[in-house]
């Protein structure tokens, strides 16, 4: 017989009263206000035999040294808690806070530096775990699915190779018969590579009194609604919190990304008619957006200035309007959850909490392909940084080359590495909440390999966790060998560190704890 289930929840606000590095693109961006709240939340479960903290975070991932300084902070600040058993995610945000290392390059825009981002977002995080911990008391789970689809294939492919009919930009991506976001109106648009996946897998939480004190959402979306935005927002994840507090007032919110390496909520060969839905659908709340627009930085010396203000905040507003949509959907899967759901609620679920550290087979290279990018990575080394003019010119020019150049670059480590080190370790965490489990990655899941382990695995219901902080490395996208063979951007050298075998090896390690702990 398990034990009593205490159930704790905390959160934090991870937006700084500083500018700070927003990245997620290729330039970097520096924050100019905060657009929506951001925030850090975390649920603790545990029964006195084993225990999880989860933490969701808005911001574009989690990298290894953020999760470590949390890790630091808890050891000396919560020593009771083993922090081994903590697990920090992200949203997916493209305008979220920090999320990356920040190389130095000539720029003129402030900023905080690398250490005091990471030192404030840490203290945040470990401050909701705190508070997560201290808050724990007797309650009950309950659990279920729903629909809400806001997850699209964000590949298109082509009846041709529209690689070659493209000039070829080293350091952003190689494309093939495939291209993100392609243009659906090409004549030799084929199809989506990949579906959508509709599923939001919901796991509920209540307090001694039945009463609802929070839930983990679950769905295959990277909250990236305004990915170009230069003030920090939570995405629809925002519109979500927002409808459901007004539901049942400040309940903790879990927002997780399902695997969704390969899906996005831009939409394409519908885009009109989306336009159209949202003018008649949100009339007021786009009049709003209008008269308070997105701040974004502005060049007064561009004699076309006027005209990209216009279309901006035109992208923006539609973003915004997008968000509303799926908040409203996802909003609505919970609450039709929600009401059989709470039915049957579990004070005493089983809980096992694994984590597993596994090989997984790297991308390997083969030499044409060291050759050339040593080629590109000389040819954009000789490429000159701004230094003069618009500050904010210089910026976007300055760090697209900088990213050029890391991109190719590390394809070149890669390869000097690939003989010597075949395999590269990543952490899994996989947690038996009764008859649900969450499996964990640190990946750009395709989502191909979230149905692989859903299927076959021997839980109800089972949620995965892409995003996931990894003490061994940052997270890069895990393509399909369908989507290799396509190219295009999320499926070249530039963005696989992991290859297909790789990623079946995820597969069917995460299986075997799965059924292990089951």
């Amino acid at each position: 017989m398990a034990a009593q289930l205490n159930i704790g929840w905390g959160k934090r606000s991870i937006a700084p009263d500083f500018p700070v590095p927003v990245t997620g693109q290729f330039y970097l961006r520096v924050s100019m206000g905060v657009r929506t709240p951001v925030m850090a939340s975390a649920l603790v479960l545990e029964n006195g035999e084993d225990l999880v903290v989860m933490v969701s975070c808005d911001m574009v991932g989690i990298r290894p040294r953020l999760l470590t300084q949390v890790q630091e902070i808890l050891k000396t600040e919560l020593p009771q808690l083993p922090v081994s058993k903590l697990f920090i995610s992200a949203t997916h945000t493209h305008a979220g806070p920090g999320g990356a290392e920040v190389a130095e390059f000539p720029r003129n825009v402030e900023m905080a530096s690398n250490e005091e981002t990471f030192s404030f977002l840490a203290r945040q995080i470990a401050d909701a775990v705190k508070e997560a911990w201290a808050a724990r008391a007797p309650g009950s789970i309950a659990y279920g699915y729903g629909f809400a689809e806001v997850g699209l294939s964000r590949r298109t492919v082509y009846t041709d190779n529209i690689g070659e009919r493209e000039n070829a930009r080293p350091g952003f991506t190689v494309n093939g018969n495939a291209k993100m976001y392609g243009n659906t109106k090409d004549d030799m648009f084929n199809c989506y590579e990949a579906g959508t996946d509709p599923f939001v897998n919901l796991l509920y939480t209540f307090d001694s009194n039945e009463k609802l004190t929070g839930a983990v959402i679950n769905l295959p979306c990277p909250s990236q609604t305004g990915m170009h935005a230069w003030e920090l927002h939570a995405s629809f994840w925002h519109n979500v919190r927002e409808k459901l507090s007004a539901l049942h007032g400040e309940i903790g919110i879990i927002a997780q990304c399902a695997g969704a390496g390969d899906l996005s909520p831009m939409q394409l060969h519908y885009l009109e008619a989306e336009k159209r839905r949202y003018a008649l659908k949100y009339p007021e709340l786009r009049a709003r957006f209008m008269a308070d627009p997105m701040k974004f930085p502005v060049d007064p010396d561009d004699p076309g200035c006027e005209e990209i203000v216009a279309k901006r905040n035109e992208h923006f507003c539609l973003e915004t309007l997008r968000a509303e949509d799926m908040g409203s959907r996802i909003a609505a899967a919970f609450e039709e959850v929600l009401e059989w759901a709470s039915k049957e609620k579990f004070s005493a679920p089983e809980l096992k909490h694994e984590i597993r550290t596994i090989p997984l087979k790297r991308e390997l290279f083969p030499e044409e392909i060291l050759e050339e990018e040593k080629n590109n990575y000389q040819a954009l080394m000789n490429d000159s940084m701004l230094t003069e003019g618009n500050k904010y010119v210089q910026l976007q020019h300055n760090s697209t080359l900088q990213s050029r150049r890391r991109r190719c670059g590390g394809v070149v480590e890669r390869c000097a590495l690939q003989k010597e080190q075949p395999t590269l370790p990543a952490e899994i965490h996989v947690v038996k909440v009764g008859n649900v489990a969450f499996a964990t990655n640190r990946f750009e899941l395709f989502m191909d390999y979230m149905h692989r382990i859903q299927a076959r695995s021997p839980f109800e219901q089972t949620f995965i966790v892409q995003l996931t902080g990894d003490p061994h490395q940052y997270g890069s996208y895990l393509a399909t060998k369908r989507a290799q063979a396509n190219k295009g951007y999320s499926a070249s050298p530039y963005c696989n560190q992991v290859s297909p075998e790789g990623g079946q090896e995820l597969v069917e390690e995460t299986l075997k704890v799965l059924k292990e702990i089951r």
